[in-house]
């Protein structure tokens, strides 16, 4: 009896130590979907969780009385338990004869300490832990009903705690933690389906889809459209025969209308309209595009894509003429150019275009002019300036070069070189990057078997002629 007593108040302390550790550990590293499937399926306890983790004051009445719970069980183990045990090592430290009672009662407080030490911290601490965070919701379901009963105890005393500690904040001028901290935010995010992709959880195509989904929301119009100076117009007074052969010679299904100039569209021309013509026997030789065009729908090129889906979803829009801050045209974009920005790019038995990023080399990238900046980041070790006002690789030739480039002509940001490949009138058709030796190599590295970059469905910049929809 006289060890039973002591070794049963240690083991409880150590025990009690522990079930604080695993609660605070569990409900940390639950997560919260899982828990809201089995709240869904029924689970009472699962219901009584998930009301904690959506409510930031319940999280820190439970993680407050979890360190709490610790802090007393601490105390209590090296209030008693250092005594307890020193009192077991100092009769036969003594006993040796050639040790004095001072120095053995130094000697077994050093040994009481380093054993319960090795007992509080390995048994207390790192194996409730570990199992813990293993097995995060078996542990935050198992230990709720006993962490509410001691949260209801404890309330009072981690209410006076919580307030001594909130008013010693506002004295060293700390802000309220903010109730959406715990939020993950969208760069949190990329980082956690890069680390899934590279623990073998994810494929690259599920990447690339979440990658993509969250670049989406970040993405404006302009950077997804067709330039004004690539779209297919058709006059509004333009003979519907003559219509019908452009129709017939273009791979689109929509054509801005314009009258007078580009910058005064009035319609859109839908080829199904002008078959539904042919079909019905109708008189196409007299009539005029004017005749059966459609109202067009304008949206500024700011709008983000977000925005843009959300309208073209609602409202059944498969094209949108972009107007520019001047009220100009500047371009168009179309459904198919957002679902491309989420699932990648695709092309139909009538698209013939160049890749957006080809590998020539291991140093050596041949670029698209109208290819957007980020998506040669994040595909390559390239750092633009981020005062440029420039979006396209084409548009940074031009800031760099101060007027319109010429093929051959070349400038240099850092360590990487770019030159001027070849011209589209007065745009830039591609350009080649010349990267330093390390750069390049780790630039290659990753990148498709097939030495282009756009062999994952990732492009951003689509040289469509015209809606494609």
């Amino acid at each position: 009896m006289e060890y039973a007593i002591p070794i049963l108040i240690i083991t409880i302390l150590i025990i009690i130590n522990g079930f604080f550790v695993a609660a605070e550990f569990a409900l940390a590293g639950v997560p919260q979907t899982r828990i809201a499937q089995m709240a869904e399926a029924g689970s009472a306890q699962a219901r009584h969780i998930l009301d904690i983790l959506r409510d930031r004051d319940a999280i820190n009445r439970y993680l407050s009385t979890a360190q709490v719970g610790i802090t007393l069980a601490s105390l209590g183990l090296g209030m008693y338990g250092e005594h307890a045990v020193a009192e077991w090592f100092v009769h036969p430290l003594e006993s040796l004869g050639w040790i004095g009672v001072a120095l053995a009662h130094t000697l077994a407080t050093i040994i009481s300490v380093a054993v319960l030490t090795y007992l509080h911290v390995v048994l207390g601490e790192m194996i409730p832990k570990t199992l813990a965070l293993q097995s995060a919701t078996r542990t935050v379901v198992a230990l709720a009903p006993a962490m509410t009963f001691t949260e209801r105890i404890f309330r009072p005393l981690t209410f006076v705690l919580n307030g001594l500690g909130n008013a010693v904040l506002r004295l060293m001028r700390v802000p309220p933690a903010d109730a959406e901290a715990h939020l993950i935010s969208t760069e949190e995010l990329a980082y956690i389906v890069e680390d899934s992709s590279e623990g073998g959880m994810l494929d690259p195509t599920e990447q690339l889809y979440l990658e993509n989904a969250l670049d989406f929301q970040e993405r404006v119009v302009n950077q997804v459209m067709t330039p004004r100076t690539r779209m297919i117009t058709i006059d509004v007074n333009e003979a519907l025969t003559d219509a019908l052969r452009t129709v017939i010679t273009m791979p689109h299904s929509r054509y801005p209308v314009y009258e007078e100039d580009v910058d005064h569209i009035t319609g859109i021309l839908h080829a199904k309209d002008l078959a539904r013509l042919l079909v019905s026997e109708a008189d196409v030789e007299q009539g005029t595009v004017r005749d059966i065009m459609r109202e067009p729908v304008f949206v500024p090129e700011s709008l983000a894509l977000d925005d843009m889906l959300t309208r073209m979803r609602v409202e059944h829009i498969q094209v949108a003429i972009v107007v520019d801050e001047y009220g100009g045209t500047a371009g168009l974009v179309t459904l198919e150019d957002l679902v491309e920005e989420l699932i990648g790019e695709f092309q139909d038995e009538f698209d013939v275009e160049l890749p957006p990023m080809d590998i020539i080399d291991a140093n050596t990238i041949r670029v698209r002019g109208d290819t957007i900046l980020e998506e040669i980041t994040q595909h390559f070790d390239i750092d633009f300036d981020p005062d440029s006002e420039a979006d396209t690789i084409g548009g940074l030739a031009m800031e760099n070069l101060g007027r319109i480039a010429t093929p051959g002509e070349s400038f240099r940001l850092g360590d990487v070189e770019f030159e001027v490949e070849s011209m589209d009138g007065l745009a830039v058709r591609t350009m080649i990057i010349r990267l330093p030796g390390t750069s390049g190599e780790d630039a290659a590295s990753g990148n498709s078997e097939n030495n282009t970059a756009d062999n994952t469905p990732d492009s951003t910049a689509k040289p469509a002629d015209g809606a494609d929809t």
